[in-house]
């Protein structure tokens, strides 16, 4: 993995190539992966990290999906979409790691955000809201849980997410509309 990280750092950012492109390429050199982990680095370790909770783990597991995607290049088969495989390499890695018992990241974890204030009152409302939050996070379904990971944690799109569960653009839109309402009512019920 450690040319993986070479090689990103040295071979200049590729933008405007898509990823059946960046494959085809990468398929006859593994160096020329380098594109690819660094379009997709981010989102995965996000996304890791919002299942697993640690650094140290998360930072193992993105390196291992890497590592994977490396080795099974030659398998991927361009009627899907690299997203979509990708994350499916993340998904079993961290299926695996679950498997040897390690928690989870609850997903209220996953929005609370460090306050650089040190205003204590401000502090303890600022939690209690999270608090809340995670309450109404914590009773949607996991399949909605997993669209706002995705969606907020990873940075995917909506077409990224449609790839990934199997859906079109347009339904993952529709879902995450009506998931946003669900939770904004939810909220504002709870706060009349």
């Amino acid at each position: 993995m450690s040319e993986i990280y070479s090689a990103a750092a040295t071979t200049p950012p590729v933008t405007d190539a898509t990823d059946a492109d960046l494959v085809r390429v990468a398929r006859q050199d593994r160096a020329a992966f380098a594109p690819l982990y660094r379009r997709y680095v981010t989102p995965i370790y996000r996304y890791i990290y919002s299942r697993v909770g640690h650094r140290a783990d998360a930072e193992d597991l993105t390196s291992q999906v890497f590592s994977e995607a490396i080795a099974a290049l030659d398998r991927y088969r361009e009627e899907g979409h690299f997203t979509a495989w990708l994350f499916t390499i993340a998904s079993r890695r961290i299926a695996d790691h679950h498997r040897q018992n390690r928690p989870e990241l609850p997903l209220e974890l996953m929005v609370e955000q460090v306050t650089a204030v040190h205003n204590p009152p401000a502090e303890v409302a600022h939690q209690e809201t999270l608090g809340q939050l995670a309450q109404l996070l914590d009773q949607l379904p996991a399949d909605k849980q997993e669209l706002l990971r995705l969606r907020f944690a990873a940075g995917l799109t909506y077409a990224q997410i449609g790839s990934v569960t199997g859906r079109s653009e347009a339904a993952v839109k529709m879902a995450m509309n009506r998931l946003l309402k669900q939770l904004q009512q939810a909220w504002e019920n709870e706060h009349e």
